[in-house]
């Protein structure tokens, strides 16, 4: 009879041990995907191999108004609270605008919804004369019906390429070159990131890779204290 409950005790005390083995390696599992899938955080140096270059202080934008795609006004408010990526090219670019708007595209389809409500990609033309709202509208849904193109008025788009740190060269009316055709807009290639308090943050350098991008702008929106 005494064996027989030391018997008992001993399987019951073995199905215990068994079951906080289970339960242990079942939160040490869980505890190892959730750490998986946080975004890693990159440092500086890091930052800079996947071609970003972030301020040391952000800087503040002044007001600026010009009109996105439907005729809308685009201002300051329009970046407060996400992450906004700028990039500066015209919808007649034939090889760095539209190569840089598909990385752009694929980056963005592969972020998670909460991620995507977080960030905007904005298309901003240096040739307004030529690209009107439809023609930006038929351009960046071409890519993604979430990207916003805008346009305005030439000082106004050279005024805020300025606070952007882009340089660019304009077609003046009545240019044309020696072939007799109008000169195409010179522009920098970097794409422009703004914080969601709607300050400069920092930049990034093409070449552009997709996988590189998403890396990044995780590490920025997990890092970011505000």
């Amino acid at each position: 009879m005494e064996n027989t409950r030391n018997d008992k005790k001993t399987k019951r005390n073995i199905r215990l041990v068994v079951v906080g083995v289970l339960v242990f390696s079942a939160l040490t599992i869980a505890a190892l995907a959730n750490k998986l899938s946080q975004p890693r955080i990159l440092n500086k140096y890091e930052l800079r191999d996947y071609g970003a270059l972030l301020l040391d202080e952000p800087q503040p934008l002044l007001d600026f108004a010009l009109l996105d795609q439907d005729g809308k006004i685009f201002d300051r408010q329009r970046l407060q609270g996400r992450w906004t990526v700028f990039f500066f090219g015209f919808t007649n670019c034939g090889d760095v605008c539209p190569t840089t708007m598909s990385v752009l595209a694929k980056t963005y389809a592969e972020l998670k919804a909460p991620e995507k409500s977080d960030f905007q990609v904005v298309f901003v033309t240096v040739d307004p004369d030529r690209d009107t709202g439809p023609i930006l509208k038929d351009y960046t849904t071409r890519f993604n019906t979430d990207f916003v193109g805008l346009t305005g008025a030439m000082a106004d788009l050279i005024n805020f390429a300025s606070q952007m740190k882009v340089p660019y060269r304009p077609v003046l009316e009545g240019q044309e070159s020696s072939s007799d055709t109008q000169q195409e807009p010179q522009h920098s290639a970097n794409l422009i990131v703004v914080n969601p308090k709607g300050e400069l943050h920092g930049f990034f350098r093409p070449p552009f890779a997709h996988g590189g991008l998403r890396v990044v702008w995780r590490s920025l929106r997990a890092s970011y204290a505000g």
